[in-house]
C-alpha cells in the first residue's frame, strides 16, 4: 500500500506517520527527514539545503524528486507499505510521482491556522531520538521540565527548537503551502483518491480512519 498524507506544516503528518510505522509496518518517506539527513552529512549540497530551509522556502523540485524516487525504489524492493509525508508538494511533483507509482489513498489533514501556529511555535525536538514535543499542549506530547529546561522523557537530554520553527518563518511556510500545495487537493480529488479529515482529533482515531 502507498499512502499519501497532505497537510500544512504542523498538521500532524509526522506523528501519524510514526504510528503507521511503529504499529502497522509502514516505511515513511518524509522529504523533511531526507533533506535533514543531507544537511547533517555536512556535504556542499547539505549546506545549500540548510540555507534554503532556514529562509522558509522549498528546495528545488528536481533535487527532492530524485531523493524520493531513490527511497521509493528501495522500499518497493523490500515489499513494504509506504507513507509519503510532505511529498508531493505541488502538481508538478505529483505528475513526476505518477510516472513511477500508483497511489492507493490520499488523505488531507485539515487544521485551522491558529492551531498550526501554536503547534509549530511550541514544537521542541529531541536531538537523539528525534521525538517531537510541544510546550503548548497538556497531552502526552508535552515535555517534562527539569531546572527550567525541557527534557526528552526517553533520552533524558535537553530538547531544542528547529531554526525553521520560529513564527516569522512558520507564517512564510504556511503562505508557500497555500500557494503551491493546495492545488493537490483538486488534483487528487479529480482522480477520486482524496479523503479529507479533521486532524485536530486524537491521533489513534485518525489512524483508524485513514486505514479504514
Amino acid at each position: 500500500m502507498i499512502l499519501l498524507l497532505l497537510g500544512a506544516p504542523g498538521s500532524g503528518k509526522g506523528t501519524i506517520s510514526s504510528i503507521l510505522i511503529s504499529k502497522h509496518g509502514f516505511r515513511q518517506i518524509s522529504t523533511g527527514d531526507l533533506l535533514r539527513e543531507e544537511v547533517a552529512s555536512g556535504s556542499a549540497l547539505g549546506k545549500q539545503i540548510d540555507e534554503i530551509m532556514k529562509s522558509g522556502k522549498f528546495v528545488s523540485a528536481d533535487l527532492v524528486n530524485n531523493l524520493v524516487k531513490e527511497r521509493i525504489t528501495q522500499y518497493e524492493q523490500q515489499k513494504k507499505s509506504i507513507v509519503l509525508d510532505g511529498y508531493p508538494r505541488n502538481v508538478e511533483q505529483a505528475n513526476f510521482l505518477a510516472k513511477y507509482v500508483n497511489i492507493d489513498k490520499v488523505v488531507e489533514l485539515h487544521v485551522d491556522q491558529e492551531t498550526l501556529l501554536k503547534r509549530l511555535g511550541g514544537r521542541l525536538i529531541c536531538p537523539i531520538c528525534n521525538k517531537a514535543y510541544n510546550i503548548n499542549t497538556t497531552s502526552e506530547y508535552a515535555p517534562k521540565k527539569v531546572d527550567d529546561k525541557y527534557m526528552c522523557d526517553k533520552c533524558d537530554v535537553e530538547l531544542f527548537q528547529r531554526k525553521d520553527d520560529n513564527i516569522e518563518t512558520i507564517k512564510k511556510r504556511l503562505e508557500v503551502y497555500e500557494e503551491q500545495t493546495l492545488p493537490l487537493v483538486k488534483y487528487y480529488s479529480d482522480r477520486d483518491l482524496l479523503v479529507r479529515i479533521d486532524a485536530t482529533n486524537n491521533t489513534e482515531s485518525l489512524v483508524k480512519t485513514i486505514l479504514s
